[in-house]
């Protein structure tokens, strides 16, 4: 995942921070399709959610045994991203190298450029102007919809992570909703490509459109997914808001039924009417993190979109938005950051225990 770059004290370093709340919530059980919170007690668990279980009509030891999974491969996760990216960099070739270095006027629309250099200008009538130029949709307030990607870079992009898919090499999913995809920054594609896209461009566009959200995108997480209806895949996403202050969903490729992206409104407030947004090829779909949203299921062809889940610090480091709580930061890598610049709580937490502490600084 991708950090701003910002200089450092001589001789210092950089500490990676993550919510402990990624330990304890949010934990996606596919069988009863929702979330629920987990600490590792079981009884406190089956005393909080039997009767849920019960209703839904699901094995209390299946969700058990699953939440155990993945509970671990939490707490392991950030010492295991070290070493598939450090196996990656020692065994993997890239095949289309080129695609890791942005070039602007190869990779980007000219409706993107055009965007971005309009949203620099002050004025109100800037975003009015980039609606009537068709560079930039509203598809209600708070969901917005504008060119990205070239359909060439689309190809190039799609054809590295194909190549690199099989590789063999060792993924993991991007998180526990998304089974297949990749996590870019573990591929290397964050320096010279993803960090100018996020820092230079989507920046200047969100704190535009969603200055609600964000102060300053200063870090990202970004990953593929994939939905095929015949094929490896997810076929569906159920209802979830992002750990992120802003996100933004390119479609790099496919053709399908269904399976589209339905949003609900936001997560902290009542429902609104579902709203349903068309993923063209190398277009983007810009969205607050609390945004509720899903993927209806897909019922032909498929659909691989590259996410970039955008955080602000200055939003984060005061409420989580995965626990709407303020922070207990934990220490982790740069593969594994939160997004969070400043621990604004005690550190001394029983989580940052359980979790290695080795290879924790940049």
């Amino acid at each position: 995942m991708g950090l701003q770059p910002g200089r450092m004290a001589e001789g210092s370093e950089r500490l990676y921070w993550m919510c402990q709340c990624r330990t304890t919530q949010n934990y996606f059980v596919r069988s009863a399709e929702k979330h629920f919170s987990y600490t590792g007690d079981d009884a406190s668990f089956l005393e909080e959610h039997r009767q849920e279980l019960q209703d839904l009509g699901v094995s209390e030891e299946e969700v058990l045994k699953d939440l155990r999974r993945q509970r671990q491969e939490r707490l392991k996760a950030p010492e295991e991203s070290l070493q598939r990216v450090q196996r990656i960099q020692n065994e993997y070739t890239p095949l289309r190298p080129e695609v890791y270095k942005l070039d602007e006027l190869s990779y980007l629309q000219d409706g993107f450029r055009q965007l971005v250099a309009e949203m620099r200008k002050p004025g109100a009538k800037v975003i009015s102007g980039a609606k009537e130029r068709k560079i930039l949709e509203e598809v209600r307030p708070g969901i917005w919809t504008f060119p990205v990607f070239t359909e060439a870079f689309c190809d190039q992009l799609e054809c590295e992570l194909r190549n690199f898919h099989d590789s063999g090499l060792p993924r993991t999913a991007p998180n526990t909703m998304n089974r297949f995809g990749i996590i870019m920054s573990e591929l290397g594609f964050c320096e010279h490509l993803l960090d100018p896209l996020v820092f230079e461009y989507v920046n200047v566009v969100a704190t535009r459109l969603l200055p609600a959200f964000c102060e300053c995108l200063d870090s990202y997480r970004a990953f593929t997914v994939l939905y095929e209806a015949e094929r490896d895949g997810d076929k569906e996403l159920a209802m979830h808001y992002d750990n992120a202050e802003v996100t933004l969903n390119i479609n790099i490729g496919g053709t399908w039924d269904g399976g589209n992206v339905v949003y609900y409104g936001l997560a902290t407030s009542a429902e609104g009417p579902p709203m349903e947004a068309t993923l063209r090829r190398g277009w983007g779909v810009l969205h607050a993190g609390l945004e509720l949203h899903r993927a209806t299921p897909i019922s032909q062809g498929r659909r691989h979109n590259l996410i970039l889940w955008c955080r602000s610090s200055g939003v984060r480091n005061d409420l989580c938005p995965m626990c709407f709580k303020q922070p207990i930061v934990v220490p982790t890598n740069r593969y594994y950051h939160e997004g969070f610049t400043v621990p604004p709580c005690d550190q001394s937490s029983s989580i940052s225990r359980d979790m290695s502490t080795d290879d924790l600084y940049d």
